[in-house]
């Protein structure tokens, strides 16, 4: 005979029998933390009820199947930030922010960051101070960006 547990009240829950009765019984008679859909076997003992949970095949499955999935992206190219996937190169945001801070001008932050084609044209046009700014402004942006557990930031470019 199923019975199940349908209603948890402040004092009492109430575990609905096949015959669509009700039982009232007090959390003290359980031997386990009652929850909605429970199934139970119940047993009168005097003025109270000796309450039992029935473990059901699905239940067993679940207490003996222990799988641990670890999702390890090993691609240096991406990053999730606050639940989005960013595309570019992950490096330490404060060794980028100093690189291009003192030595912005000749690009070295960009060598760091793996873009080398970048950092060639920074060593080009250094005469003219304008990577200089340009880096410059990318100490800023760096600041302005949030960096993740590892200390870690996507530069795009």
């Amino acid at each position: 005979m199923e019975k199940k547990v349908v209603k948890l009240d402040f004092d009492e829950v109430v575990i609905a029998n096949e015959d669509g009765s009700t039982t009232r019984a007090l959390y003290e008679w359980f031997n386990f933390k009652p929850e909605i859909g429970d199934v139970v076997d119940v047993f009168p003992d005097g003025d109270e009820l000796i309450i039992h949970k029935v473990e059901t095949k699905q239940e067993n499955l679940q207490d003996k199947i222990n799988i641990n999935i670890v999702n390890e992206n090993n691609n240096a190219n991406t990053q999730t930030v606050g639940g989005y996937v960013q595309a570019g190169r992950v490096v330490n945001k404060w060794i980028y922010f100093l690189l291009a801070f003192f030595l912005g001008g000749i690009g070295a932050h960009k060598f760091y960051s793996g873009f080398g084609g970048k950092g060639i044209m920074y060593l080009v046009f250094c005469w003219t101070g304008i990577p200089s700014i340009i880096a410059f402004c990318t100490c800023i942006a760096t600041l302005l960006k949030t960096a993740d557990q590892n200390g870690n930031i996507v530069v795009t470019s």
